[in-house]
């Protein structure tokens, strides 16, 4: 039977529910993208930024400045939303034109090119190294991940500037996302060795790789998700449970350590 929360907030999710005696096991790698592109840039202020909690938040209080802590809740979570935005943008190559329609009216064009001034001005060594990868793409023809997998861009240098636009969006995001998704595999395959044979791996979505658990094995793969921290050191994966996709309960770091 479909619980209260699946008829009032019906959703794909929400009609995914575990096989019975199994539960979920959801391990969500939170902002793995943009800190891919912290540590693959080198910038020090985005490294920084990394380390934080929330590295949303932590763009707004840089670009914005600390007095934007002091705002409302709504105030502060609209400037969020806007550096949100705009790393994001970064990441896909988004312009002005692009942001301002994502903000459903709350920039104009002018007000995001301002902000995207803003950012680079903020993170100086990763426009620097966005810069530098372009124009190593135009000389090679195609970027390579981290890992060796290799992209082509053959439009890199065509005489059509909207076909050398998009393949020059392409190289921060081919790098960025690439590298994102190879760690996200790694990650697979490090649980999957990990984990008991009669744990299954159900799915990928995007950052996230969800498990299914039986009941009685669940406590044990729950502390044993604790050796991504070592693994991983520098992609923090949340970890979640439940009976239904659409209702995981996220476990607190601190109390898988207990």
């Amino acid at each position: 039977m479909p619980t209260e929360t699946q008829l009032r907030n019906p959703t794909l999710r929400s009609c995914i529910v575990a096989e019975e005696g199994y539960t979920f096991l959801s391990l969500d790698a939170v902002q793995i993208e943009l800190k891919v592109v912290a540590y693959l840039s080198s910038d020090p202020l985005l490294i920084a930024d990394a380390s934080s909690q929330d590295m949303h938040l932590a763009t707004a209080t840089r670009i914005f400045g600390e007095g934007i802590l002091q705002l409302s809740p709504d105030e502060l979570k609209a400037k969020r939303y806007e550096a949100k935005q705009i790393n994001f943008a970064v990441l896909y190559g988004a312009e002005a034109y692009k942001i301002a329609e994502m903000s459903d009216g709350s920039l104009t064009e002018e007000e995001a090119q301002e902000l995207i001034d803003l950012y680079f001005a903020t993170y100086t060594v990763l426009k620097v190294w966005i810069d530098a990868g372009i124009a190593q793409a135009k000389v090679n023809g195609f970027v390579r991940s981290i890992f060796g997998r290799i992209r082509p861009l053959p439009d890199i240098t065509a005489d059509s500037w909207k076909l050398r636009a998009k393949a020059e969006r392409e190289v921060c995001n081919t790098l960025t996302q690439g590298t994102a998704v190879d760690i996200i595999k790694q990650a697979m395959l490090y649980l999957r060795r990990l984990f008991d044979a009669r744990v299954r791996l159900v799915l990928q979505v995007h950052d996230e790789i969800l498990f299914e658990v039986p009941d009685a094995l669940l406590p044990l793969c729950v502390e044993q998700t604790k050796e991504l921290k070592q693994a991983f050191p520098l992609y923090p994966f949340h970890t979640a449970i439940g009976k239904n996709y659409g209702e995981l309960v996220e476990i607190k770091e601190e109390l898988i350590e207990t």
